[in-house]
């Protein structure tokens, strides 16, 4: 298939290797691509329907931000979690979060501010009587609004290092965020509170109440997280394994 038969077909006037990328990546965070699966570039060209030098491309850039592992002829594997990992994951992002609300909210121009708040009024996960599907998805539609106000606010403080490191650790996050959902639906029977509420010191432009505000959040939902991928039966001392 030439590449402009490829684009038509995906419905995107992107570069090839760019809907490559998107597509895989989304599959990594999503947990479609488990921590520690393996992936060949046969295989993901075969799923995609895309060509080798695409997905080849798309590959490397995965790579370099962590989100594959390729080791010379032992092919790829998903970037593994463990609890270690998890736990210096939440220490990083316990810095460099404050760090970005001290520096992106002064900075956020009004509009983006206007999406911060619309963002924001999604943060709260209804709990969708006798439908736990339902519930989840809405747990997750409120997770993504809450790492979506973060990527606002990198992209606000114009810091290139502040916004690729944080790039690097939203993809994280979000894989580590919806192997908890799991967890915890099967621990709690579906109960869901809600997120607490992280942007009304943004709308007040607060910077130093949004930062300290933070370093608590994190450090309960640090103890959160491990506790809840802890009582996995597939947890062990080196990888956590998402069982199918």
């Amino acid at each position: 298939m030439s590449a402009s038969a490829q684009r038509a077909a995906t419905g995107s006037e992107l570069p090839l290797s760019e809907v490559a990328y998107n597509r895989i990546r989304d599959d990594i965070l999503s947990c479609r691509l488990a921590p520690g699966e393996k992936v060949t570039e046969r295989g993901l060209v075969a799923d995609l329907g895309m060509s080798m030098a695409a997905v080849r491309n798309a590959m490397t850039r995965l790579d370099q931000e962590g989100l594959l592992i390729t080791q010379p002829r032992q092919g790829s594997v998903v970037a593994p979690l463990s609890l270690h990992s998890v736990g210096k994951l939440f220490d990083f992002w316990a810095l460099l979060a404050p760090e970005i609300a001290r520096t992106g909210i002064p900075a956020l121009p009004d509009d983006q501010l206007a999406r911060v708040v619309e963002n924001g009024s999604r943060l709260s996960a209804h709990v969708v009587p006798d439908d736990d599907a339902a519930t989840r998805d809405n747990l997750l539609a409120a997770i993504d609004a809450a790492l979506h106000i973060f990527t606002l606010l990198a992209d606000a403080t114009e810091n290139p290092y502040l916004i690729a490191a944080h790039r690097r650790l939203i993809g994280e996050l979000s894989r580590v965020w919806r192997l908890v959902i799991q967890s915890e639906f099967d621990e709690l029977g579906g109960r869901v509170s809600a997120l607490r509420d992280v942007v009304r010191f943004v709308e007040a432009r607060d910077a130093e109440r949004s930062a300290e505000f933070l370093r608590t959040h994190i450090e309960a939902s640090r103890r959160r997280v491990l506790s809840a991928l802890a009582r996995w039966p597939s947890v062990s001392r080196s990888e956590i394994t998402v069982v199918r």
